[in-house]
């Protein structure tokens, strides 16, 4: 399928290391580039973001993709500027967190990223014309849902008029099909696999307390590029602080500036950190496809929370491994995570 692309998006493709196509991009791609909407279910760590920017760059459509979350939007932008330098594709991000400043610059952009409510705002000073794309790409609709944004998003879409659609998530409940089907009453479904955890390993370590687990970190932390997670902003900051003197740590967390957050992230992502130790924050919308391991420092609330930790590894096809380090007052959470992914299995 990339043959057939431009020379130009060719050459972008190779230097990002696109070999061939996932199955996603395969459905997706050939009804994009004709100008056909989609709504895409596939599961996290698919390759969705490419699936609807190759085809936004190539057809240079003024292209909108909005984001339930300030990372993912600048990751989005990321590969946006990746696949579309030689296409001369200029890409913008509208979040909040950042200076108004430069926003106006940033909203004229070929294709532009953003979260709703930033997206909302700069329509409502004038600032963004929403009229202007002929590509809208909903991203993680689910999530959208799940955090309370889709009225920002049906105001939004409600304001632009592009031909193409783009619907990417993970699961398509009822509510999420209406909201493509309101606006795109032609679109195409293309249901890619089922919801599912990613195929990792699952390792649960029982622990005596704080110490112990510090010492069982720094001994798997050598194991490859690391995301570390935490319960509390308090707790990553304590052992960020404990280990920063002996581990190449980043931190990420809601009470760091969005500046600090996206400089911190990116050390991660381009290996001037070996490990990201965060709470929930990275646990969705956070996309590095070559994160090894995720070690569950503190055991999550809930299942579904686990899942969606473990699931930053062992993406785009790759190995992973989730290593989850717990407590005796834990084990009935550990049982039960233990019956959700259907350990010891490997899926």
């Amino acid at each position: 399928m990339f043959e057939s692309l431009s020379e130009e998006l060719r050459r972008a493709l190779a230097d990002a290391n696109y070999a061939s196509p996932t199955k996603v991009q395969s459905e997706s791609i050939p009804h994009l580039l004709s100008g056909e909407s989609v709504i895409a279910q596939a599961k996290t760590g698919s390759g969705k973001t490419a699936a609807y920017l190759i085809p936004a760059i190539e057809r240079g459509e003024k292209t909108l993709v909005l984001t339930p979350t300030r990372e993912l939007a600048e990751q989005v932008a990321y590969e946006g500027r990746r696949l579309g330098k030689y296409k001369r594709t200029s890409v913008g991000v509208i979040i909040g967190g950042v200076p108004y400043s430069g926003q106006e610059d940033e909203a004229r952009k070929d294709i532009v990223v953003g979260t709703p409510g930033r997206t909302l705002d700069l329509w409502g000073k004038g600032i963004l014309d929403l009229s202007r794309f002929t590509m809208v790409v909903i991203d993680e609709v689910d999530r959208m849902f799940d955090m309370g944004f889709i009225d920002d998003v049906r105001m939004i879409l409600k304001n632009a008029s592009p031909r193409i659609y783009g619907f990417f998530s993970a699961t398509v409940p009822t509510e999420v099909e209406d909201l493509a089907k309101e606006f795109s009453p032609q679109i195409y479904f293309l249901q890619i696999d089922q919801y599912k955890p990613v195929e990792i390993s699952h390792i649960f370590l029982e622990v005596k307390g704080w110490t112990d687990k510090i010492s069982k970190l720094q001994e798997k932390v050598d194991s490859g590029k690391t995301i570390v997670f935490v319960n509390t902003k308090q707790r990553a900051e304590e052992l960020y602080e404990q280990l920063r003197d002996e581990v190449d740590a980043s931190l990420l967390h809601g009470d760091l500036s969005q500046r600090a957050r996206m400089r911190n992230l990116n050390a991660f992502r381009k290996n001037y950190s070996k490990v990201l130790i965060s709470t929930d924050l990275a646990s969705r919308g956070i996309d590095i496809i070559d994160v090894e391991q995720v070690i569950n420092f503190d055991v999550p609330k809930d299942i579904e929370t686990y899942i969606h930790r473990v699931g930053r590894t062992g993406r785009m096809g790759r190995k992973g491994t989730a290593i989850t380090f717990y407590t005796w007052k834990e084990e009935i959470m550990i049982k039960r995570i233990k019956q959700a992914v259907k350990y010891p299995e490997k899926y």
